[in-house]
């Protein structure tokens, strides 16, 4: 074997196995705005620590007045920690929502591990116009423990979710998640 094929093996070897892995640890979370006409009032936002030594995850709860589907774009934009200040940096993801939700092998499957499995989001009406219910969403210990390759390029951040949509063109809601980033091996299962 050539030393470029043994050097092509070894890096398909290190793509294939699991020896390390990006881990997303949230810290602090931010609601910047929220559109009283697409989204009821006081939508939380939070992290919390499932355990003592559990990890740390998630919770976002919302009510919803329209229907959301594929006309609903979601920006996220990563920024980078530097200088006291976090400048925007270059990994970004613009995605159509329903695509996101049930296409994405990364933030899509965190999202309906969370309880989110469908899309379109729809809001929920009872009794006609005398007494509304709107749909209510609860997705609660989303967590980031996914075997993402661990090549990142900065190791404190912060991950900006702009919900917007097209047509007519209005922001839904905006939102702040500071994050570390950080390189992990995966632990060994005892046999």
């Amino acid at each position: 074997m050539s030393s470029t094929a043994s050097v092509c093996v070894f890096l398909l070897w290190m793509i294939v196995h699991d020896n390390h892995c990006l881990r997303i640890i949230p810290e602090r979370t931010d609601i910047v705005y929220y559109n009283k006409t697409y989204i009821e009032d006081t939508p939380t936002f939070n992290v919390r620590r499932s355990a003592r030594k559990g990890d740390y995850v998630v919770n976002l709860k919302f009510e919803t007045k329209v229907t959301f589907g594929n006309e609903v774009l979601v920006d996220i934009v990563f920024y980078q920690f530097l200088n006291n200040e976090f400048k925007r940096s270059f990994p970004e993801m613009h995605s159509k929502l329903c695509d996101l939700i049930n296409d994405d092998p990364y933030i899509g499957d965190s999202v309906r591990e969370a309880g989110l499995k469908t899309c379109p989001i729809v809001p929920v009406s009872i009794y006609g116009s005398i007494l509304k219910w709107y749909g209510k969403y609860a997705l609660m210990n989303i967590g980031f423990n996914r075997m993402i390759p661990s090549v990142w390029p900065f190791e404190k951040g912060m991950v900006e979710f702009t919900i917007r949509l097209d047509d007519p063109k209005a922001i839904i809601g905006k939102g702040q998640l500071i994050t570390t980033f950080r390189e992990d091996r995966p632990k060994k299962k005892h046999e």
